[in-house]
């Protein structure tokens, strides 16, 4: 797992909208000391709010993260869809010639929180979305079903 998960274009975003750190916040509903944790990588920012902050700056995860320079994909999706999330990443999964055990081991998390992912019981965390994307090279817009046009593959 990723412990300081910096993600340094969320700053960049921000302050090249003319926004503080508590301006964004605000928006967000959070505290300016959470964001401030999330935008520094002192804490991981919750994945559905890093969505939000992708759809207020109408930006993709991809490019926040770093994945891509991409802004924004032509048919990009406002929601994280947790039933096509689970799909997607049994379709990775099965791609790769992977059990849960196996995955959920490489990811460093335990099957049933895997198996639980894969069946849409509960959203992926942004650090385990984060280290299986990067590992096998796909997109988390189209992991999370907000990017159904990207090729990922």
């Amino acid at each position: 797992m990723v412990m300081d998960m910096i993600f340094p274009r969320m700053k960049e975003i921000r302050e090249n909208a003319g926004l503080k750190q508590k301006d964004i916040a605000e928006v967000m509903g959070v505290s300016k000391g959470s964001y401030s944790m999330w935008e520094c990588g002192t804490d991981t920012i919750p994945l559905k709010r890093l969505n939000q902050f992708c759809n207020y700056f109408n930006v993709s995860i991809d490019y926040v993260v770093g994945f891509n320079n991409k802004k924004k994909y032509a048919n990009q999706k406002p929601d994280i869809k947790i039933k096509v999330t689970g799909e997607n990443l049994k379709k990775i999964r099965l791609k790769k010639g992977l059990t849960q055990v196996q995955i959920s081991s490489e990811l460093k998390i335990n099957q049933p929180t895997w198996n639980r992912y894969e069946n849409a019981k509960n959203l992926i965390l942004t650090t385990t979305l984060y280290e299986l994307a990067k590992k096998y090279h796909y997109s988390i817009d189209k992991i999370l079903g907000k990017d159904r046009d990207s090729d990922n593959e």
